[in-house]
């Protein structure tokens, strides 16, 4: 079985508009080695892996959510509605009950989410499995395309031609062959836009960053401004990043870590590259120390006056040189720690064009190397297991907490990334974020978004 399947065996219905009656079928959806549409038909009283749907407003859905999809990143902060219209399946609408679903992409790994159906649910289908999987979002394209190609061949053999799907997959598709737009498409969901709603000066004030501080950059900072006033926060962004920082210096090689591997691991081995350079093994990282590799005096990087409160950190490199302009926004002592250990990390990483290296809350891939790095840097795995021996109650993390000199959140995603402690990753029991909002106001807004 696939890491992600849609598998449909057709069923004419006897009503609704053609497109969506002449692609009625028995639908499986599978992720990893479970089937997410395993269901209760509460009227039929039976159990099984299929349930009958239609494929057309799935295969819409998918096509309308494409960019979003495929580069927006999940939010920090509860997601807007128009977020969760571009990524939770239930929006897919057209009165049928979907399973709960969820995607969102890093830029290199699509997280899927599957959750069962609340114990209360008054629908007539239940679904009874949870699950979670990470995959690479190339494999995640690949999936879609077959899949919307089905739908559209199974619409031609029905004689049902120039669809709003033949028509909208005929415009991703030429839009994705095409550099150019390709690019202001990717842009533009990285803001959090649907197609063509992104302001058009918008879109250029971020065009004409590129040059100048980098296209990576670019992309990182890109959905921190999906807010409701994108261009204020863009602005004060570039302010920020023209104010006055601390002046540093990186001498550490470059690094090569292998490009395959998922992002936690990529900094996770980067750190463990590092640390041989610099540190004897097992050693706690000193202040001192940690501050030296970046060229920093103490009394600098842990002054309280200089800490900025801004809602992300940034590096400045001057003439493509190892020389750094670094602005801190954190202010406790183990956050200000863990955020050095990013820039340093992300130092490592990023292009030699880039100009801004961001440091930011998102769930982007290469947010997710710095925070793999900076924990591995500052907390090493190995060390840490040796440190705890076999004790994992709260009390010894907390003294591991202060003897590393990392937050309790850094021990134990340690424990549990490398598989020395049981956890999900960001939760795949449950979506990653409450909102109050039902799904059937989903529905709602979707179909009346598509008409």
């Amino acid at each position: 079985m696939a890491d992600f399947s849609i598998d449909c065996r057709w069923e004419s219905a006897l009503h609704e508009i053609p497109e969506v009656r002449e692609t009625s079928a028995m639908l499986k959806i599978a992720l990893a080695h479970q089937v997410v549409t395993r269901n209760e038909d509460v009227w039929s009283r039976t159990v099984r892996d299929e349930v009958r749907l239609s494929a057309y407003p799935l295969a819409l859905w998918f096509a309308a959510s494409w960019w979003r999809l495929r580069w927006e990143p999940l939010p920090v902060s509860i997601p807007s509605h128009s977020w969760r219209m571009a990524h939770e399946l239930a929006a897919a609408g057209q009165g049928y009950v979907w399973p709960r679903m969820l995607f969102a992409s890093d830029g290199e790994i699509t997280r899927i989410w599957a959750v069962q159906s609340k114990s209360d649910s008054v629908a007539a289908v239940r679904y009874l499995v949870s699950a979670g999987q990470n995959l690479a979002s190339s494999d995640f394209e690949q999936i879609l395309d077959e899949f919307i190609n089905g739908v559209l061949a199974r619409l031609d053999a029905m004689g049902i031609q120039k669809t709003t799907l033949h028509e909208l997959w005929r415009e991703v598709t030429e839009e994705r062959q095409d550099k150019d737009a390709s690019a202001y498409r990717r842009l533009e969901a990285m803001l959090g836009f649907d197609p063509d709603e992104c302001p058009e000066y918008l879109h250029d004030q971020l065009s004409e960053l590129i040059p100048r501080v980098g296209a990576n950059a670019v992309a990182e900072i890109a959905p921190v401004c999906a807010s409701n006033q994108p261009d204020k926060t863009l602005n004060e962004i570039i302010a920020f990043a023209d104010s006055e920082g601390l002046e540093g210096r990186i001498d550490i090689p470059v690094q090569n870590v292998v490009r395959d591997a998922v992002p936690w691991r990529r900094g996770r081995n980067l750190a463990q590259k590092v640390r041989a350079l610099t540190c004897d093994e097992g050693e706690v990282l000193e202040d001192r120390k940690l501050c030296g590799l970046l060229s920093l005096s103490e009394d600098q990087v842990f002054d309280a006056q200089r800490c900025s409160n801004f809602p992300l950190g940034m590096s400045v490199r001057h003439d493509g040189s190892m020389r750094s302009k670094i602005l801190l926004s954190k202010n406790h002592y183990y956050s200000r720690r863990f955020e050095l250990a990013r820039h340093l990390g992300d130092h490592l990483v990023a292009d030699r064009e880039d100009i801004w290296l961001p440091v930011t809350h998102l769930r982007t891939a290469r947010q997710k190397i710095q925070r793999a790095f900076a924990a591995e840097f500052l907390c090493p795995i190995q060390t840490l297991e040796e440190h705890l021996n076999g004790d994992f109650s709260k009390d010894a993390i907390g003294e591991a907490s202060e003897h590393f000199r990392v937050s309790t959140w850094v021990v134990e995603q340690q424990l549990e990334n490398n598989g020395t402690l049981a956890g999900h990753e960001d939760g795949f029991v449950d979506f990653p974020y409450k909102v109050k909002s039902s799904f059937s106001s989903l529905n709602t807004s979707y179909n009346k978004a598509i008409q």
